[in-house]
């Protein structure tokens, strides 16, 4: 019996978007337990359409929009309905990888906070009216402005937005750009080293040394997926031959990127300047740069930097010697977590050192238009154009500045003031809930559109199914409210005429229909990239402003972006809210990261709530304690304190940007460097975290080894001799079983083919992560939650110790204590598969089994929910379902997002990693009717699929030309989990490696 997955919606139901359960024909039938005293219906086709057959998924090609990089996907669709997101192969950003903000999409797009359709403001809320008399209501507000009206726009550059621009223009109005992490101090630095108000394109796949001056490269500066598949690509390990690059990152906050540098130089907050300029001048004086820059580098020595960071001037030198030695190095900064007030000299330090070192043409490239907004300064100008009664009539399209700016840039009292306010976004947030129209947007899931992140690449969008609700896409708003007010505007019967039109235009040639049709299906036109011109650096750029310090008692504040949420776009879509932060393990909610040693000075403890105060504003927060922050440095996630955007999202934690003082001419929002002050409150709240052991307590699960080893081909093991053993206290009985051969024997094992358990004509799935590229990103959890319907279940339930998820990742710490230097490993971990699997026997009902392809299957509709395996498995990766989940993680209409090839199951069932087996049996049948046999690559779990840095791989470990059977064979790195248990697990992980002097490691210094 099929499980409930009702799917009435505000438009009634429609079989192309709402049949979730079919007949038993074509492949990947529902199957489910039946735990609900609710039961769906077999609905069949009326009339089927051409691209639509039951029970086969149709794909079509689109962008993602959830942040401004602009990755191309492809979308799964089912019976009509979108049910899975994955990067478009073809496309130059993401290469067919997706992060988890892009998987987390088909949460926004079957959001229960979208508006539902064209609503007017009636007394304190809102009154449904039709979208005749919506547009009617635009038309003839805008003509009655006279030209007093402005139209704030997050949406991307392409054909759309030139239409905003021309109604706008008609309207005597203007388009102001707003992207809250625009990075404006980069574009302000290199408008003043090179004349060029531009962020430039980073290469790090061609870089062999990494100098992040506070970028977050991995998580929200500049494209992250692109610029992780190039750190990947350049700093994992693959072989001795191509050598790994080098990763120095200089700040006072361990980020997601700075946990992945080979080293994290923790400085003073907003000295990471001083650091740079120093190590220009070394590299300006040992490449023979330019006389000029040479001079006004000249004072900035190794020394002074050492005072101004708190580093020591050997950290430095070290630095700066390693960077000018490099063929191919690259540095960058400008990052929100290091945006302080001196951001603009940080980066404009960044841009000479580049200049010099001859990365400009190579590793940073400019004349690729990567621009994405106006910056702060456009934005707040209008908000005193509003403020002084110049605004009659304001257009908001798809943007929160009432949430993201901060309150003592006075921008929300500014629109409020505002005669007549239109919304033309999706969702009922901040800015949505202060205007006086609503006119909702189709998502991008459901529309014609096109996106422009940067020269040379053009990303299409089209709808993958009928809208969900009553919405409309503002294209054919402004055309029809331009044709009511009489504007001379593109003559198209909607967008997508226009858009179809425009195109064909551009594409040119002798057959625009084929041509049109073939961008459609590649999801875009991909140019080579311009070439980036010859730059010359200006000496009067080069400055240096010591960065304010905290006042007496008080302590510096980092307000740091959200890798999972960005700005708080991502904060309604509860897949990321439960996806746990990667390095402080945080769900649900925000926490202030103190230094264990800076807690002690005001007695605080972790769920301590603290109130941060400063002349702007007040905010409350627990405290974490966190090793990864300077002492005397608070940081606190943006993303947070939302008063509207949805359920999900309302009254989670507080709004660091309530604290930050902007001055009303700023150029950028300063983000880091507030001086606050720190009362208790004497409250408390509970952590909603999923860390575990912070510590591996010798139990080998993260292993490291430094790149000189794994470049002589030794084993874990021999690393662990050659460094004399003082990289992990290893435990006294295991290295006894070492070297009696033990070890040597569990090598043997690695080994599958020819003698194991599943030789014959059966594959043997298994799986190799290789923790030298894995970032601990977190894409590959989302992908599991979207590809195998995992329920989430709320801080509640998080509090009480439960999650369902089927894979996560740990972060363990490495040093940080008796002046080592503090390190995270980061480990995906899930069901393991193993051969001698202690899940298995333990079972009463025979619900954990073996499958004959080396597969730890587990049958649902069997399992009585004893917990016998749950409690045998080492691993514990097996989650049970202590709620019914299903009735309550999908509220309507997300329950459209539901996989119908993968059960969704009921309360009282243990949970785990199948290895996606819907996919390999898929595989399997198209083989068969191919009149083939699997080749290596035909089965892709969702995890592999998604995870930008490619650490994951899949396969058949009886094929001997399969890439895991290779790796599982034959590198000298891998090794399993807990293997001294023997019960032969089929995921190998590959250990870390880390671009470190062997001596250093051997010393503690670095592990």
């Amino acid at each position: 019996m099929a499980e409930n997955t009702t799917m009435t919606t505000g438009t009634g139901l429609d079989r192309r978007k709402f049949l979730t359960v079919l007949g038993a024909t074509g492949a990947g039938a529902a199957l489910t337990g039946c735990s609900t005293d609710r039961v769906a219906k077999l609905i069949p086709y009326g009339t089927q359409t051409e691209d639509q057959v039951p029970g086969i998924p149709t794909w079509y090609a689109s962008t993602c929009t959830e942040c401004s990089a602009g990755c191309g996907l492809h979308v799964k669709t089912r019976e009509g309905r979108a049910i899975k997101l994955e990067g478009n192969p073809d496309h130059p950003v993401n290469a067919g990888k997706l992060c988890h903000r892009g998987q987390a999409g088909l949460q926004g797009l079957y959001n229960p906070a979208r508006i539902k359709g064209p609503m007017k403001k009636s007394g304190a809320g809102f009154a449904e009216i039709t979208w005749d008399e919506g547009i009617k209501l635009l038309a003839d507000q805008v003509k009655a402005a006279g030209g007093a009206f402005a139209v704030v726009s997050g949406g991307p550059r392409g054909t759309f937005e030139q239409l905003l621009r021309a109604f706008a223009q008609q309207a005597g109005g203007s388009v102001t750009k707003y992207e809250p992490f625009d990075h404006e101090p980069v574009r302000l630095a290199h408008q003043a080293v090179f004349g060029r108000d531009e962020v430039p394109v980073v290469d790090f796949a061609k870089a062999n040394y990494i100098l992040s001056f506070g970028a977050d490269f991995l998580e929200t500066w500049g494209s992250p997926l692109e610029q992780q598949r190039g750190f990947a690509a350049s700093h994992g390990f693959d072989d001795a031959a191509k050598g790994m690059a080098k990763h120095v990152y200089v700040g006072p906050r361990l980020s997601l990127t700075a946990a992945n540098a080979d080293e994290w130089l923790s400085t003073t907050p907003g000295a990471e300047a001083a650091v740079a300029l120093a190590v220009a001048r070394h590299v300006a004086e040992a490449k023979g740069a330019d006389a000029g820059i040479r001079s006004a580098l000249a004072t900035y020595t190794a020394e002074w930097a050492a005072k101004e960071s708190g580093l020591t001037a050997k950290q430095v030198d070290e630095v700066a010697e390693g960077f000018a030695k490099a063929k191919a190095p690259v540095a960058v900064a400008g990052g929100i977590g290091a945006q302080y007030a001196n951001a603009v000299e940080l980066c404009s330090a960044v841009a000479v050192l580049n200049a010099v070192a001859g990365a400009i043409g190579t590793t940073v490239r400019f004349g690729q238009d990567a621009v994405q907004g106006d910056g702060a300064a456009a934005i707040l100008a209008l908000g005193a154009k509003m403020a002084s009664g110049g605004v009659k009539v304001a257009l908001v399209h798809e943007a929160n500045p009432v949430y993201a700016l901060p309150k003592s840039t006075g921008f929300a009292a500014a629109f409020a003031k505002v005669p007549f306010k239109v919304y033309t976004g999706q969702f009922m947030d901040e800015t949505a809930a202060a205007c006086d129209l609503l006119l909702p947007n189709h998502h991008a899931l459901e529309r014609w559109d096109d996106v422009e992140p940067r020269a040379g690449v053009q990303g299409l969008l089209q709808p993958v199914m009928e809208p969900v609700f009553k919405t409309r896409h503002t294209g054919d708003v402004l055309l029809a409210a331009g044709k009511a007010a009489g504007y001379a505007l593109p003559d198209a019967a909607d967008f997508h005429a226009h858009l179809e039109k425009t195109w064909k235009a551009r594409l040119g040639g002798g057959d625009p229909e084929g041509a049109w049709r073939e961008a459609l299906a590649k999801g875009g036109r991909y140019a080579a990239a311009p070439a980036s011109p010859a730059l010359r650096a200006n000496p009067a750029a080069i400055k240096y402003t010591a960065p304010a310090k905290a006042a007496e008692g008080e302590y510096v504040l980092l307000a740091t972006p959200s890798s999972l949420l960005h700005d708080g776009r991502g904060t309604n879509k509860p897949w990321l809210l439960e996806n746990p932060d990667p390095v402080t393990k945080m769900t649900w909610r925000p926490a202030i990261e103190v230094h264990p040693d800076t807690a002690k000075l005001f007695d605080a403890r972790n769920g301590e709530i603290i109130r941060v105060e400063t002349a702007a504003g007040a905010i409350e927060a627990p405290v974490v304690l966190y090793p990864g922050i300077a002492p005397g440095v608070l940081s606190m996630p943006l993303g947070w304190g939302h008063t509207a955007y949805g359920e999900f999202a309302k009254d989670r934690g507080a709004n660091a940007t309530d604290v930050l003082a902007v001055a009303k001419d700023a150029k950028f929002v300063a983000y880091a460097g507030q001086s606050v002050k720190v009362i208790k409150t004497r409250g408390y709240q509970k952590l909603a975290r999923t860390e575990g052991t912070p510590r591996q307590l010798g139990r080998h699960i993260a292993e490291a080894m430094p790149a000189a080893h794994a470049a002589k081909g030794l084993s874990v093991k021999e690393s662990y001799l050659e460094l004399g053993g003082h990289t992990h206290d290893i435990n006294p009985e295991w290295e006894d079983k070492a070297i009696e051969g033990w070890y040597e024997t569990q090598k043997e094992m690695r080994v599958y083919g020819e003698g194991n358990n599943y030789a014959g004509e059966h594959p043997a799935w298994g799986m190799a992560v290789d923790l030298s590229k894995c970032t601990g990103c977190s894409s590959c959890v989302t992908a599991c939650y979207a590809e195998n319907n995992l329920p989430w279940v709320g801080e509640e339930q998080v509090l009480r110790g439960r999650e369902m998820s089927w894979m996560r990742i740990e972060r363990y710490w490495e040093g940080g204590e008796g002046g080592k230097a503090l390190e995270a490993r980061f480990v995906p971990v899930m069901c393991q598969h193993c051969e001698n699997a202690p899940c298995e026997p333990v079972c009463p009902v025979y619900a954990a089994y073996h499958t004959t392809d080396g597969l730890n299957g587990q049958v649902y509709n069997r399992c009585v929910g004893t917990r016998y395996c749950s409690n045998n498995c080492p691993y514990k990766v097996r989650y049970f379902n202590w709620r019914a989940y299903n009735r309550w993680a999908w509220p309507e209409p997300m329950q459209l997002q539901l996989n119908p090839e993968v059960t969704v199951r009921g309360r009282g069932v243990m949970e785990k990693c199948t290895f996606c087996i819907q996919r390999i049996r898929q595989a399997q049948h198209d083989a068969r009717l191919e009149d083939r046999k699997l080749k290596d690559g035909d089965v892709v779990t969702a995890c592999a699929q998604a995870c930008p840095a490619d650490a994951i791989v899949f396969g058949d470990m009886n094929d001997p030309e399969s890439r895991v059977r290779k790796i599982k064979a034959t590198n000298a790195r891998r090794y399993h989990i807990l293997e001294e248990i023997n019960v032969k697990p089929a995921v190998t992980y590959l250990a870390k490696v880390v671009n470190v002097d062997p001596a250093h490691l051997a010393e503690g210094g670095h592990a």
